[in-house]
């Protein structure tokens, strides 16, 4: 039986092997990750499967993992190939988990009669690839649009605010697809803006094109004075921003990414995952359960009310980051108080640090966040034009229905913690989503003949 190579150190390998032009495509993932046991040097135009698959852009990258836009011959439809590291892959696709649980996840939904929009990324194909970083585990799914860290980046940048509806529709769809998973077996385990993504609508070759920017930006290599070598990339890839995407009310969203997901009845000591979405368990409890999942979404419903992340990032250590969450969800638990008082120790001057701060909590944020949604809706165009008609009152008032979710989901204790179906139902008490109704009456009517 062969083994899987275990990644090994690279000799340093500088983006300006690839020229100039380098610049222009950051960021971009650890050159010095394309060797033996690491990635593999994906191009574009190349093919894969006996060339079922074409390399069309790329779509993003990850710590074990790149994904790419490909054209799938024999379906003729467009999708995403997940391209694993070798040491991240297994010998047989059977033991990746990736698979196990999409596989389970699309059983699920073919029993359910689930009636709403698919809540995760569906497995179309999976194989194994060899290259000359060892073999890989390629996983072929569903075509979606940009994550929603990608739209909130842009955003920002653009300094744009998110559709009310859109808001309170993705918040909805989010907690509706982990309830899917929970029933379905599993807890997510690393919901994040990254690890969510829009749908993207089309009818034609032209419309992928156009959404993602048109021909990709690359660099090749050009150094004449360490020779190419084929682990590496002949050519480095921007990944797609997706400029060319709107938000729209027929857009929805789906859960991607399930490497880090763990059976709905298991209690679990670690998994992967940053700092600023790092569940309070995680630090005082020492072990989590599929509880975590409604933390991360309390995150993520932050994230797309604000627009930015609930705790900064780049923490000297955990005391400084917890004490953070304190000032504005208030006082741990007294149980915890004792390993509380272990995490100040670590920190260095963090009586100092502490008198530095002053409360914020979060639901004395909500209203003027409102406020700033409404004035840069009705303001995106850098005039004074209402726009209310896209967006309505009934929009904007039901925003408050988050005033209690967002906290109800991110209280300290689990046990404390608010249930996904509380949380949507209390939601859809306050809010309507009439640009869905008509659709969602025409399904129920389908799926009753």
């Amino acid at each position: 039986m062969m083994e899987t190579p275990k990644p090994r150190k690279h000799r340093r390998v500088p983006p300006d092997l690839y020229g100039n032009d380098s610049q222009w495509v950051l960021p971009h993932e650890d050159l010095e990750k394309y060797t033996a046991g690491g990635f593999h040097p994906v191009n574009l135009g190349d093919i894969f499967q006996g060339g079922r698959y074409t390399i069309h852009n790329k779509l993003g990258y990850g710590g074990s993992s790149t994904a790419w836009l490909a054209y799938d011959k024999d379906a003729s439809r467009w999708v995403s190939i997940k391209v694993k590291s070798a040491a991240a892959s297994t010998e047989d696709l059977d033991q990746d988990q990736e698979v196990s649980v999409l596989k389970q996840l699309e059983r699920h939904y073919t029993e359910s009669a689930h009636r709403g929009p698919m809540p995760f990324a569906r497995l179309l194909d999976c194989f194994r690839h060899t290259g000359p970083n060892g073999t890989h585990n390629c996983l072929v799914t569903d075509l979606l649009g940009p994550s929603l860290c990608d739209v909130i980046e842009c955003y920002q940048y653009r300094e744009q605010t998110f559709r009310p509806d859109t808001i309170l529709r993705a918040s909805c769809q989010l907690l509706d697809a982990l309830t899917f998973f929970h029933q379905a077996g599993y807890a997510h385990g690393d919901v994040s803006i990254g690890n969510i993504a829009f749908t993207c609508q089309f009818e034609c070759d032209e419309d992928i094109f156009d959404a993602t920017g048109g021909d990709p930006v690359t660099a090749d290599y050009t150094s004449d004075q360490i020779p190419w070598t084929p682990e590496l990339p002949k050519h480095m890839v921007q990944y797609t921003l997706w400029p060319r995407w709107y938000e729209s009310a027929d857009e929805d969203i789906r859960l991607i990414d399930v490497g880090e997901a763990f059976p709905v009845g298991s209690t679990v000591t670690e998994i992967a995952q940053p700092w600023n979405v790092r569940s309070p368990e995680t630090f005082f409890i020492g072990s989590f359960d599929y509880r975590h999942d409604l933390w991360r979404a309390g995150c993520v419903l932050y994230s797309l009310y604000f627009q930015k992340p609930p705790f900064p990032t780049g923490w000297r250590g955990a005391g400084f980051f917890i004490s953070g969450q304190v000032m504005k969800l208030g006082p741990l638990p007294d149980s915890w108080k004792t390993r509380w008082e272990e995490l100040k120790e670590q920190c260095e001057n963090f009586e100092e640090y502490e008198r530095g701060l002053s409360p914020t909590p979060i639901i004395e944020m909500f209203e003027p966040r409102r406020n700033d949604l409404r004035i840069g809706w009705n303001n995106e165009d850098g005039d004074n034009t209402d726009r209310t008609g896209e967006v309505t009152v009934h929009d904007y008032a039901s925003l408050d229905s988050l005033f209690w979710v967002i906290p109800g989901l991110l209280q300290f204790h689990p046990d404390k913690r608010i249930s996904l179906l509380e949380a949507a139902s209390h939601i859809r008490s306050k809010w309507i989503d009439y640009r869905r109704v008509p659709r969602l009456e025409e399904s129920r009517l389908e799926q009753d003949v």
